[in-house]
């Protein structure tokens, strides 16, 4: 349902808003590490993310990434459109063009109301939301 980027983004922000702060920020090869990312993939998504101010990056030997207390309010709704560039779950499960409700797919019917609950929980969680969690993913 998701792109691997997007799930790669929020297992990102998950880890990052659990084990940084502005004091200690996290580098792309431990992120990587411990969300069993491709780094080089997973340093393209941080940049985008951080030029985007969904995250925070700093440059040098204390650099890394980190969340404030703003970017905390960001939904992670928001963060799969940004990295996907597009909302997928506003598009035809099969990719025919010109689905909707006027002009249903043959499955439309059957999953319109379930995808769109589904981008109205994405939506509610907020990065704040995850914080602190003890997820088994992480290492």
């Amino acid at each position: 349902m998701l792109a691997s980027s997007s799930k790669y983004a929020v297992k990102a922000i998950v880890y990052i808003v659990s084990h940084s702060s502005p004091q200690k920020r996290l580098l792309v090869r431990d992120i990587a590490q411990a969300i069993e990312a491709p780094q080089p993939f997973l340093s393209k998504i941080l940049q985008q993310l951080s030029t985007k101010k969904y995250l925070t990056s700093m440059k040098g030997p204390n650099g890394g990434f980190y969340i404030t207390e703003e970017q905390l309010e960001s939904s992670i709704m928001d963060i799969i459109i940004e990295i996907e560039g597009k909302d997928r779950l506003k598009q035809c499960a099969l990719n025919f063009e010109n689905c909707d409700s006027e002009n249903p797919c043959p499955i439309h019917d059957f999953i319109s109301e379930t995808k769109e609950e589904l981008r109205a929980s994405f939506s509610k969680i907020k990065v704040i939301d995850l914080k602190n969690k003890n997820y088994k993913f992480l290492k």
